[in-house]
């Protein structure tokens, strides 16, 4: 999907490392990968997120769509760029809030999860991997 990912890290404003790295961790590219938490596709997407996202941009919606490699990758990475705003580009909160949620960020219930911590080790190492692969691309 190399050159849809580019095409969408332009419009939205997003590096393409780090859609890679959040595809790597959340799926291990794996398309129809379904989370014991229902999240859905590539960016591991949860229906909820995904119906708010599409609306919030004006565009279709139905979870089936979540199973669509490049809708999912458009609807993640939307995903991202709200967080980003949100957080003001605090990259930390993002993948927190990317991977715990927004109300686990606020409360710091989200201290108590190994797999966020470990979450944003992995991103590191993965968006640094990226980031070198896609120079020499």
């Amino acid at each position: 999907y190399y050159e849809e990912i580019d095409e969408i890290s332009k419009k939205y404003k997003i590096s393409s490392e780090a859609i890679y790295s959040v595809i790597k961790i959340e799926s291990n590219f794996r398309e129809n990968a379904i989370s014991h938490k229902g999240a859905i596709g590539l960016m591991q997407i949860m229906p909820s997120t995904g119906e708010w996202m599409a609306k919030s941009n004006d565009l279709l919606y139905s979870q089936e769509l979540l199973l669509d490699p490049i809708y999912n990758i458009k609807i993640g990475t939307l995903y991202l760029s709200y967080l980003i705003n949100r957080y003001e580009g605090d990259l930390e909160k993002v993948l927190i809030a990317y991977n715990a949620g927004p109300s686990r960020l606020k409360s710091g219930a989200w201290k108590e999860f190994k797999e966020t911590k470990n979450y944003l080790i992995k991103y590191k190492i993965a968006n640094f991997f990226y980031r070198i692969r896609l120079y020499f691309k």
